[in-house]
């Protein structure tokens, strides 16, 4: 796909209004230090840890890889998730901070792998600023 292509306008509203509940419930974190926003965002960061790992079950079914290359492709796609289920198990704090660890580690994953994937010119972009908003408000959340 050509370098200039724009992201698409359901990708950028539906992508940046994925962020308002980790902003939401940051800030309510900060103003209002309570267990239940914590609680709030830690759910909400592990289904978008999910998400983000499940992008990568499409990968594969679009790719159909064989072999041990089938085998990276869809392990790699289901750990984000059971990285979020064992973050839902930690206390609060620490969950939000593994989650957005979580976050930035599949961002970094993608970054590596993206050279060989055939992957649309706007996604890293648009992944880079999501994952910098949804970990952000988790780290201000974890450490208020």
């Amino acid at each position: 796909m050509p370098d200039n292509e724009r992201t698409p306008v359901p990708a950028l509203l539906l992508g940046y209004g994925g962020l308002i509940p980790f902003i939401g419930g940051a800030t309510l974190q900060v103003l209002s230090p309570d267990p239940r926003w914590l609680a709030m965002l830690s759910a909400y960061g592990a289904v978008i840890l999910s998400f983000v790992g499940a992008l990568h079950w499409g990968y594969a079914v679009r790719d159909a890889p064989r072999g041990a290359s089938a085998w990276w492709g869809y392990g790699w796609s289901v750990l984000p998730a059971l990285a979020a289920w064992v973050c839902l198990l930690l206390p609060d704090t620490t969950g939000v901070l593994l989650l957005a660890a979580g976050l930035v580690g599949c961002l970094v994953v993608d970054e590596i792998l993206a050279p060989r994937m055939a992957l649309p010119a706007w996604l890293l972009p648009l992944r880079r600023a999501l994952t910098a908003g949804g970990a952000a408000s988790l780290l201000v959340a974890g450490w208020t």
